[in-house]
């Protein structure tokens, strides 16, 4: 009966060690590094302290406001303008890496996950 109880408990503990290191896998980044103004090689980002942002591509810019959770960016956009060829009203981007100088992300409704580099401007 004992050994039983020792294996159980050892089953248990390791569940627990499992389940609890699931968490650990979620990346968690520092929305700090995110405020400032970045560039892709298509458009110019901005991303300010009070979760607002707006982006610029040829002179048209959108506003929006944005949000992380784990290693989700999701940019809600405020409005789009005329002309755009498509409504966009969110993005959800899956960060891989950010850092002070450099962010990789792919859209999360991308099932091919091309990597999409932001560069930090100075």
């Amino acid at each position: 009966m004992k050994k039983k109880l020792i294996r159980f408990s050892m089953v248990l503990a390791t569940i627990l060690f499992v389940f609890s290191s699931c968490s650990l896998l979620e990346d968690d980044y520092d929305e700090d590094l995110l405020i400032g103004s970045w560039s892709t090689s298509s458009w110019s980002y901005v991303f300010n302290d009070d979760y607002t942002g707006s982006r610029t591509q040829s002179g048209r810019t959108q506003t929006f406001t944005w949000s992380l959770d784990g290693d989700e960016l999701e940019l809600k956009f405020d409005k789009y303008e005329e002309g755009q060829s498509q409504i966009v009203t969110f993005t959800v981007f899956i960060i891989e890496e950010l850092n002070e100088t450099k962010m990789e992300v792919y859209d999360k409704e991308d099932k091919s996950k091309t990597i999409i580099v932001f560069t930090k401007k100075k």
